[in-house]
């Protein structure tokens, strides 16, 4: 994919997205996405990431990658801010830690919060495009002792407050 310039390709780990993720309610900050990150996709990015920029794609660096995504999953969430400039460029770092409840067992709070970004983007708002930040949160979590069930819930609170819940089988991802 990378070596061709081709888009990466990420519709089969989708858990959620916007039905239209470049329209936006003048004024309000959304979500666009939400990716679940199994081992393999979370492998899978860092490798197309390298062969984009060019870099070197070493049998060291790809054990490096697995060792860290080994026991581990999580989800990325993308997000756009509300548009009221310069000031908006922390929205990121105002979402909340996230949870995971498994069903019928354990529950966990992410190891890892991470943001991404934000970058400047344009949304069409009704008949014009108004420019947003844009970027993600990703949130990590270590698989608990005794999660053999791959269904859950996953839940966060956004930049505005808004609490989102987000039910999960990692069963259907590779």
């Amino acid at each position: 994919m990378a070596g061709a310039h081709a888009p990466y390709t990420v519709r089969p780990w989708v858990l959620w997205d916007a039905r239209d993720p470049l329209r936006a309610v003048h004024g309000r900050a959304d979500l666009d996405a939400v990716i679940a990150e199994t081992p393999y996709e979370r492998l899978r990015y860092e490798a197309y990431l390298q062969v984009l920029q060019d870099l070197p794609l070493t049998d060291a660096l790809v054990e490096r990658w697995r060792r860290d995504a080994q026991g581990r999953f999580g989800f990325v969430v993308y997000g756009h801010s509300r548009g009221d400039g310069d000031s908006d460029m922390t929205f990121l770092r105002r979402f909340s830690p996230a949870t995971v409840a498994f069903a019928g067992g354990p529950r966990g709070v992410s190891t890892e919060r991470t943001p991404f970004g934000p970058d400047e983007d344009s949304y069409t708002v009704g008949t014009f495009r108004e420019e947003r930040y844009a970027g993600s949160v990703t949130y990590r979590f270590a698989t608990p002792p005794g999660a053999c069930r791959p269904a859950g819930v996953l839940t966060f609170t956004d930049a505005e407050g808004r609490r989102y819940r987000f039910a999960f089988d990692l069963a259907r991802y590779r």
